[in-house]
C-alpha cells in the first residue's frame, strides 16, 4: 500500500461527509419530478459546481491523449473554447428544447415527430449510453488500485480473490446508495460538496507540483520526443493517427452538431429554475473548467520530464519499474501518469489526491447511473406500457433501473478488453445514437419542414455507421 494513515484518515472522512449528505438530503425527495430533476429548482452556481468536474476516467484519458501527444493536444483542443462559450451565451438549443417543456429529449420526440420514433430513438440512446458507460468502472477502479499501490489479488484464508471486482463493487455502492437514496436531489448536493473540495485541492496539488519541479525542466522534457514528431508544436502533429488536428475539428464539429444531444447529465440538464439558468451554469462552467483543466494539464508535462530526463532518472527508475511489470501496453498508457503520482506525493498530499480519484469517480458515476436508469424508464419502459405508475411504484422502477446499470457496468468492465484510447472508445460508443440525433434535434427545434421521415431515416444512418466502426475497432 502507498497510503499513509493519514491519507486514509483523509479518504474516510471524505467518504462519510458524502454518506452522511446524502442521508440528510432525503428528506428533500418528496416525489417523482424531485427524483429525476430536483423539481427543477437549481440555480446556476449550483449546476456549475456540482456538475462542473469529470470523472475519474474522464481524468485518465486526458492524462493518456497528453502523456502521448504533448501540448498539442492543449493547442487544438483550444479551438473549441470560444465555440462552447458562444454556444453558451447564445443559448443555443437550451432555450428552444425549454421552451417545448418536455422532460426529456424523447418526450421531445414524441411531440415533434412520432410516438414510434420515441420508441425507437428513447431505447437507441439508452444503449448508446449504457455501453459508454460500461467501462467506467474499470478504469476508475484501476487507477484507485494502482494509485493506492493495492495488489492485483489478496487472499480470504486459502482462496485467492481479485481486488479489480471487489474495489469496483465498494465504489460502485457508494455511487448507487447516493443515486438511489434522493435521486437527482442527493445527488446534486453530493457533487457541490465534492465540487468545492476538488477546486481547493487542484490549487494545491498544483502549487505543490510547481514547487518541486522547475517550468524549464518540464519544457526540456517536452524537447525529447520520437523522431519527426514534436511535443510541443502543434503544427508537426499531422503524422499522430491518434490525436492529430482531425481528432480535434471533429470534436469541435460535434460540440454543435450535438448539442443538447448527450443525456449522461440529463438530471442537471433538467433541474435548472430556467433556461437562463442553465445557460449561465454553461457560460460560468466553461471558465471553471479552464481553471481545474490547469492541474490536469500541468500533472502529465511534469510526469513526461521526469521519465524521460537524464536529471530525474533516480526517481524515475522505480516508476518505470512499476510500469514494466504491467503486461497489457494498453493499461501500461492508462497508468503511466497515476503510478508517476503515487510516488512522488508526500504524505497527506497522497490522502488529499487520493480523495480527487475517489470523489471523481463516485461524482461522476452516480450521474451517469442516475441518468442511464431513469432514461431507460421514462424514455422506454413508459412510453411501452402507456399508463401511469403510482409514484411509490414509479420511484421503485427508477431505483431497480439504476441498479440495474450499475450490474451491466460491473459486468461489462469485467469481460470487456479496451484495446483503445478511452477517448475513441467514448466516440465509438457515443456515435450510435450521437450520429443522427444532432440532425434530428436541430431540424426538430429549428426547421418546420423537418418530417418524421427524414428523422428516421438521420437516426439509422448514424447507428448503422456507428456500429461499422465498432467492428472495424472490435472485430
Amino acid at each position: 500500500m502507498n497510503l499513509h494513515w493519514i491519507d486514509w484518515s483523509i479518504i474516510i472522512v471524505l467518504l462519510g461527509s458524502l454518506i452522511g449528505i446524502t442521508a440528510y438530503a432525503k428528506r428533500y425527495m418528496r416525489s417523482v419530478a424531485d427524483f429525476l430533476a430536483a423539481n427543477r429548482l437549481a440555480g446556476r452556481y449550483m449546476l456549475t459546481v456540482s456538475a462542473g468536474f469529470g470523472g475519474a476516467i474522464s481524468i485518465v484519458a486526458g492524462w493518456e491523449a497528453l502523456y502521448n501527444a504533448g501540448l498539442s493536444t492543449v493547442w487544438w483542443g483550444m479551438i473549441g473554447t470560444p465555440v462552447g462559450l458562444i454556444l453558451g451565451i447564445s443559448g443555443f438549443i437550451t432555450y428552444r428544447f425549454r421552451q417545448t417543456r418536455a422532460l426529456t429529449l424523447a418526450q421531445f420526440f414524441e411531440m415533434r415527430y412520432s410516438r414510434q420514433f420515441r420508441y425507437f430513438a428513447g431505447f437507441l440512446c439508452w444503449v448508446s449510453g449504457v455501453f459508454n458507460y460500461g467501462i467506467f468502472p474499470l478504469i476508475s477502479a484501476r487507477v484507485i488500485i494502482y494509485f493506492f499501490g493495492m495488489p492485483e489479488h489478496f487472499y480470504i484464508g486459502a482462496f485467492e480473490t481479485p481486488t479489480l471486482p471487489l474495489v469496483m463493487a465498494i465504489y460502485l455502492g457508494i455511487a448507487l446508495y447516493i443515486a438511489c437514496t434522493g435521486g437527482q436531489i442527493s445527488i446534486m448536493i453530493a457533487d457541490f460538496y465534492q465540487g468545492i473540495l476538488l477546486m481547493l485541492i487542484f490549487l494545491i496539488l498544483m502549487c505543490f507540483l510547481m514547487y518541486k519541479f522547475e517550468w524549464n525542466d518540464i519544457m526540456a522534457g517536452l524537447l525529447i520526443a520520437p523522431e519527426g514528431k514534436s511535443m510541443i508544436n502543434p503544427f508537426k502533429t499531422g503524422d499522430l493517427q491518434d490525436f492529430n488536428i482531425w481528432f480535434f475539428l471533429i470534436g469541435v464539429f460535434g460540440m454543435i452538431y450535438n448539442r443538447g444531444s448527450w443525456q449522461g447529465n440529463s438530471g442537471f440538464s433538467a433541474a435548472a429554475k430556467t433556461p437562463h439558468e442553465a445557460q449561465m451554469a454553461g457560460i460560468i462552467g466553461s471558465w471553471r473548467w479552464i481553471a481545474s483543466g490547469l492541474c490536469m494539464l500541468l500533472i502529465p508535462l511534469v510526469a513526461y520530464a521526469v521519465l524521460h530526463l537524464p536529471k530525474f532518472a533516480e526517481m524515475a527508475a522505480p516508476i518505470h519499474a512499476q510500469i514494466a511489470l504491467i503486461a497489457d501496453p494498453q493499461i501500461q498508457k492508462q497508468m503511466v501518469v497515476p503510478l508517476f503520482l503515487s510516488n512522488i506525493l508526500p504524505v497527506g498530499m497522497m490522502g488529499l489526491f487520493a480523495a480527487v480519484i475517489v470523489a471523481c469517480a463516485i461524482g461522476c458515476d452516480n450521474s451517469y447511473l442516475h441518468s442511464w436508469g431513469t432514461i431507460f424508464v421514462q424514455d422506454v419502459l413508459m412510453p411501452i406500457r402507456n399508463k401511469p405508475l403510482d409514484p411509490k411504484r414509479h420511484l421503485l422502477w427508477l431505483r431497480v433501473s439504476i441498479f440495474g446499470v450499475a450490474l451491466f457496468g460491473f459486468t461489462f468492465s469485467m469481460l470487456f478488453p479496451l484495446k483503445d484510447y478511452i477517448f475513441m472508445f467514448f466516440a465509438l460508443t457515443g456515435a450510435i445514437y450521437l450520429g443522427g440525433a444532432g440532425a434530428v434535434i436541430l431540424g426538430g427545434l429549428y426547421w418546420k419542414r423537418g418530417t418524421t421521415e427524414a428523422a428516421w431515416t438521420a437516426l439509422i444512418l448514424g447507428t448503422v455507421m456507428a456500429f461499422g466502426g465498432m467492428l472495424s475497432a472490435y472485430p
